[in-house]
């Protein structure tokens, strides 16, 4: 099957949706929620390559616009080629912490997305990426600035790790899905609406 064909992406889709389902099984919390995030073109500085940005993030707040200082808990995950790749866990219990051993803050962190229309916003786990040249084992930046008016190196999904230059990679993303979580029943739906239209 060839990397490019629409039953080819669908299975990527579908395999990564599964996985948030699978992370977060029956927990249930009225304010989390995973948004996925697929790549338009694999970032290829990873072994495997990474397909999928999976972002999951809890809040208190139940409408309108929430950034970093409002989330309880910020996950990002990077999948492809059928596993995990990493996962920087920004926020636990409302506190920053840390990646690969390098200190963060509220300020070098940047999260933005809108409860009341599930629209993403802007999101950096390290607005200081060469900053994770100090970090103690693998530490990617990952951000997505498709509301900035910032230029390059900014993009509307970009990654590269350990503050090493060359990795950078500006990947882009061809869709971004948020659901509520739990996804183990919201997820599997999508994925099965997906299916069903790839069929039609």
């Amino acid at each position: 099957m060839h990397p490019t064909s629409p039953s080819f992406r669908c299975k990527q889709q579908c395999f990564a949706l599964l996985v948030i389902a699978s992370l977060f099984g029956s927990t249930a919390d009225a304010g989390m929620f995973t948004s996925t995030y697929t790549l338009n073109t694999p970032y290829t500085a990873s072994s495997p390559n990474v397909s999928h940005v999976v972002v999951n993030f809890s809040t208190a707040l139940t409408s309108g616009d929430i950034g970093q200082g409002d989330l309880t808990d910020w996950s990002i995950s990077l999948l492809g080629g059928g596993a995990l790749i990493y996962t920087d866990n920004v926020i636990v219990g409302a506190v920053v912490q840390s990646n690969g051993g390098v200190a963060r803050g509220l300020a070098d962190v940047l999260f933005q997305f809108n409860v009341n229309t599930f629209a993403s916003g802007d999101f950096d786990n390290m607005l200081s990426g060469i900053s994770l040249s100090a970090a103690t084992g693998p530490a990617y930046n990952i951000y997505s600035y498709p509301n900035s008016p910032f230029g390059p190196p900014y993009s509307s999904l970009g990654l590269w790790s350990n503050g090493v230059e060359s990795t950078r990679q500006l990947p882009g993303y061809s869709s971004v899905v948020t659901v509520p979580a739990p996804g183990a029943f919201a997820v599997v739906a999508l994925v099965m609406t997906m299916t069903r239209r790839r069929r039609n």
